[in-house]
């Protein structure tokens, strides 16, 4: 068997050594690649996330908020029955509904939202002959929540 000459063995050493260092890059290369976008692709899914997150605590505290403004409605229409006891159940559900309102996810000032909460836990039904001036207040405080819910959705009253 002929052996080539030296020529040719120097290049086909030369040619594997390339393709050997060019693998060994494209090998450390390629997977740096791929770390730089799983990370990338972590960094966004981590936002889409959050924003996921932050917009369930605003839907929470809008259904919270409209939540008590239809027990509001429910507190005035057992009212108008002579039902106290569905009156006074309905309007200790109106605070529930709004202590579950979170001002800073919804986008409401804080302070409009405690003077809401405090009007409706100041509510007592009770028992008398004219119901004028109790309806006047459960339809206050009615109007005063869809007012909030109105400055959460971006409407102003």
């Amino acid at each position: 068997m002929e052996t080539p000459p030296p020529g040719r063995r120097i290049w086909f050493v030369a040619v594997i050594g390339v393709l050997l260092i060019a693998a060994v890059v494209s090998y450390f290369v390629g997977g740096e690649i791929e770390r730089s976008a799983g990370a990338r692709v972590t960094a966004v899914a981590d936002q889409r996330i959050a924003t996921s997150e932050i917009q369930v605590a605003s839907l929470r505290s809008a259904n919270a908020l409209l939540a008590a403004n239809v027990w509001a409605y429910r507190a005035t229409a057992a009212l108008d029955e002579r039902n106290f006891g569905q009156a006074n159940d309905a309007a200790v559900n109106v605070v529930a509904g709004l202590s579950g309102v979170d001002a800073a996810a919804s986008g409401i000032n804080s302070v409009v939202l405690k003077s809401v909460q405090a009007e409706a836990a100041s509510i007592k039904i009770s028992v008398a002959a004219d119901l004028q001036a109790q309806r006047g207040q459960l339809l206050h405080l009615a109007a005063d929540i869809t007012d909030l819910a109105a400055l959460k959705s971006g409407k102003r009253p």
